[in-house]
């Protein structure tokens, strides 16, 4: 779950942004989220 310092850093990037169109703003927020931990994968079980 993003902080809400990571949610201000993130809106300061997007904004600062060229001129975007809002479907673009909202990939870009996507993109900055943080990544949730994957779980581990059991390589026996399943080979990826």
């Amino acid at each position: 779950m993003p902080t809400d310092e990571h949610r201000e850093y993130i809106k300061k990037i997007v904004d600062a942004a060229p001129p975007l169109t809002p479907e673009q703003r909202a990939r870009l927020r996507e993109l900055l989220r943080p990544v949730a931990v994957q779980p581990q994968v059991n390589r026996e079980r399943d080979p990826r």
